[in-house]
């Protein structure tokens, strides 16, 4: 109904396009891998994961992944797409089903990785042997955060996001969490080396970080899959990396909370409040974690939780937020009870859609030399910290420009987009360097 073309030719992305050389063969991989997790699949549902591609999202979020590393970050991502459709396919969710879903989701996070007699322990966990021949899937994949694509169940609005509370199903406003990454309170605080607090609405202590009895919400395919793609990360990454994971991903949980709450009762939030819950719906903070496992060099927190780097980060989540929420515009109007920065913006100044769709634009284009003048900023903390400081910067990068080119080659927009796809950095450059 309002079309790409009316915007996609006017964002550049001056950000090199980059992907994992082992890209396609972990979605080989991964195809299989989910066939014994959730299967067995029909052939519809290994040709959806097929098309869907979340290996390749992953692959340009980590260029510089291993193979096995990359399996991790693929059935990561491919869990977080399931979780999205669970809790996000109804127009009217039931908060409190969403919200049970979410505890039975940290519960698993905050214990001990299933043991071999586990339901899933005949399936090799992520990053072991393949175990059969390579199928080269050819069909193209499929966004972030909240716009699913052609997957079985990135990002789902990551999308991502390759992204990211116990429960949040309190006040609607619940969407003011602080993001995952932002530094505790001074009151009562902690030392600024600390992993960050959990994020829960309302607040639980640490003293709570026990596993509890696993609610029946959360069990299943969708447990095994969890289970199996936590055990590596668990048991490779050190506690506090673990416990700044579960921050992100708690903080991710409760923006999926608050959204439910917010569509079951018919609540429409302004433009600040509706980005500040899109941070976190989009799951991006939980794919800048991931970041260091990736590369193997965790950032410390005084540097990760420097107000100059926070900035470079909110600012990328920002980036491929709208952008994803420009791209599945018709979706989040039929299904999404307005949540969408375009529907926000329109709603609030009182324009039509069309306008609201031009101002997304401009917001985006000022954001996107923002974020370039952000990155450039960020001081020296020492040679022994600008390295895996750098990388981590990178990353915030990859995240903006991987989630745009997996979302123009999936295949949910890729009819739409054959007549009008734009050209210049956003498509071009990657096709020129990684052609299909």
């Amino acid at each position: 109904m309002y079309g790409i073309s009316s915007w996609a030719a006017e964002l550049r992305c001056p950000i090199p396009a980059r992907l994992c050389p082992h890209a396609d063969a972990v979605q080989d991989w991964l195809v299989d891998w989910a066939d014994r997790i959730i299967g067995p699949l029909d052939a519809a549902g290994r040709e959806r994961l097929a098309r869907g591609g979340v290996a390749r999202y992953a692959g340009r979020l980590y260029p510089d992944a291993s193979e096995s590393d990359l399996r991790v970050l693929a059935a990561l991502f491919t869990w977080f797409f399931l979780l999205d459709d669970a809790c996000d396919a109804a127009r009217r969710p039931r908060p409190t089903e969403v919200a049970a879903l979410c505890d039975g989701v940290l519960r698993l996070l905050r214990s001990t990785p299933p043991s071999a007699n586990s339901p899933s322990a005949g399936a090799p966990p992520p990053g072991s042997p393949h175990p059969g021949p390579t199928r080269r899937a050819t069909a193209h994949p499929g966004p972030t955060g909240r716009t699913t694509t052609a997957h079985p169940g990135p990002t789902g609005r990551i999308t991502a996001h390759p992204g990211p509370i116990g429960r949040a199903a309190g006040h609607p406003g619940a969407a003011q969490v602080r993001p995952a990454h932002h530094p505790l309170a001074a009151a009562g605080g902690r030392s600024a080396n600390q992993p960050a607090p959990r994020l829960t609405v309302p607040p639980q202590s640490r003293a709570t970080n026990q596993p509890t009895p696993r609610s029946e919400a959360f069990d299943g395919p969708l447990r095994r899959m969890l289970a199996e793609a936590w055990r590596v990360p668990y048991e490779r990454m050190s506690a506090a990396w673990r416990e700044r994971f579960v921050d992100a991903v708690a903080h991710h949980l409760a923006g999926v909370v608050t959204e439910a709450t917010n569509k079951a009762s018919g609540r429409l939030p302004g433009v600040a409040e509706y980005i500040t819950l899109r941070r976190a719906t989009s799951a991006a903070y939980v794919s800048y974690v991931l970041l260091e496992f990736a590369t193997g060099r965790p950032v410390p927190d005084a540097i990760y939780h420097h107000p100059a780097v926070r900035e470079v980060a909110d600012t990328a989540n920002d980036l491929l937020s709208w952008f994803n929420d420009l791209l599945s515009l018709e979706r989040d109007a039929a299904t999404s009870g307005g949540h969408n920065l375009v529907l926000a913006l329109a709603r609030e100044q009182r324009i039509p859609v069309e306008a609201a769709i031009e101002a997304v634009v401009r917001r985006w284009q000022h954001s996107m030399r923002r974020f370039l003048e952000l990155r450039d900023a960020v001081p020296s903390f020492g040679p022994a910290l600008d390295g895996p400081l750098r990388q981590y910067l990178d990353g915030l990068g990859n995240s903006v420009r991987g989630t745009i080119d997996w979302s123009m080659e999936s295949a949910r927009y890729r009819d739409a987009l054959s007549a009008t796809r734009p050209t210049g950095p956003l498509v071009e450059a990657d096709r020129q360097r990684h052609p299909d």
